[in-house]
């Protein structure tokens, strides 16, 4: 009786750690489920799979699978959309490998606990910096951000202006994909200018696109929004 209760606090206290490791890495990374959330994860699958070993049940496997779809379902909350964006998958990828680490220590392999721990942590730590720098070659919906990019001038320098929006672009990731201009009462000249950017620095593109306008002569004013 002893020798049970010693294992199963070994096993339980195992998977705590290894939650707070995992954790401790989100937190100071500034994600939003950091120690508490990661080691009340893995210690619930390490729980909920020592319930039937306690018992000398025979069902591991399935309450296991209960656990990787009840852990799926719990994941899901804290994936949510910002705009065009999809936030949280990460978060609920790491919570999902927790929960999988938590088994692991239920069932004894400690060092297999520990080494899938380690990766998980050097995973998240190692692949972040590189996966930021790293961009689609041809752009997609889901990484697209759309510009529109508004110009005042005087009508002598309006073509020079639209040759500039249309000739002038050297990024790869940056498409003109409208253009148009008007005459005004005052002989000036409105040019409104629709731009795509696949990536992540649309925004210091696009400044850097208006910067070079308004040091342009005859543009009397530039600015840029998001549509």
């Amino acid at each position: 009786m002893e020798d049970g209760i010693l294992d199963f606090t070994m096993r339980i206290s195992l998977a705590v750690f290894l939650g707070f490791c995992i954790g401790l890495e989100r937190q100071i990374t500034g994600h939003p489920a950091g120690i508490r959330i990661n080691v009340l994860i893995g210690l619930g699958a390490c729980m909920f799979l020592q319930f039937p070993m306690i018992l000398g049940s025979d069902d591991i496997q399935g309450i296991a699978s209960y656990i990787v779809s009840g852990v799926g379902f719990l994941c899901s909350g804290v994936i949510f959309k910002e705009g065009g964006n999809v936030r949280g998958l990460n978060t609920a990828a790491t919570l999902w490998c927790t929960a999988a680490i938590g088994v692991l220590t239920s069932s004894g392999k400690y060092i297999f606990a520990v080494l899938a721990a380690g990766v998980l942590i050097l995973v998240n730590l190692i692949f972040r910096p590189l996966s930021r720098k790293i961009y689609p070659i041809v752009g997609n919906e889901e990484n697209e951000r759309n510009y529109k990019v508004s110009i005042i001038c005087t009508e002598e320098k309006e073509q020079i202006v639209r040759s500039l929006l249309i000739h002038g672009n050297h990024h790869k990731k940056l498409f003109l994909t409208n253009l148009e201009s008007k005459n005004t009462v005052k002989g000036q000249a409105e040019i409104k200018a629709e731009m795509s950017y696949y990536g992540r620095k649309g925004t210091e593109v696009i400044e850097r696109i208006v910067c070079i306008l308004l040091e342009t002569v005859g543009v009397e004013s530039a600015g840029w929004e998001i549509i």
